[in-house]
């Protein structure tokens, strides 16, 4: 079982989030009763290094209709509403392990502009476009990886 140190409280947040409203109503275009969406965030993203564990200083900043959030791995999750995440931070007592990946939600409902910058690896910055089924939001999977020549997902 993994253990999420400071960003569990993101999963949760996400996790109320989904409960609280399980479906939504999506109209149709042809006039027959709304179909349910379930409630889904917009992009699943992963940020990892290509080699190794991810600097302390790692920043993530999206960019989104409703603004702009931050998540920086030595921060942890900081009142983020948008930008849920969290990383394989070392628990108490293993002052060694070092963070290999933050897993994110984006609960943009639309499309966003992500910049990861991190020492010793160039910036990459990627524009994602949000999906749907009818009117309802399909998550897209994002992999961002540090150190990759092609820069990405």
């Amino acid at each position: 079982m993994a253990s999420f140190g400071r960003g569990q409280s993101g999963l949760l947040w996400a996790a109320l989030i989904a409960g609280a409203a399980v479906v939504a109503s999506c109209s149709t275009d042809d006039g027959e009763q709304p179909k349910p969406c379930t409630v889904s965030a917009a992009f699943d993203l992963t940020v990892r290094a290509v080699a190794g564990p991810l600097p302390t200083d790692t920043t993530i900043e999206v960019k989104y209709g409703g603004g702009i959030e931050t998540y920086r791995v030595d921060q942890g999750m900081t009142g983020q509403e948008v930008v849920l995440c969290d990383d394989e931070l070392p628990e108490a007592g293993d002052a060694g392990k070092q963070v290999e990946l933050v897993h994110c939600k984006l609960w943009t409902q639309g499309a966003a502009s992500v910049t990861v910058t991190a020492t010793g690896f160039p910036t990459v910055e990627e524009d994602l476009e949000a999906k749907a089924s009818g009117k309802c939001i399909k998550t897209v999977p994002v992999e961002i990886v540090l150190g990759d020549v092609d820069g990405g997902s």
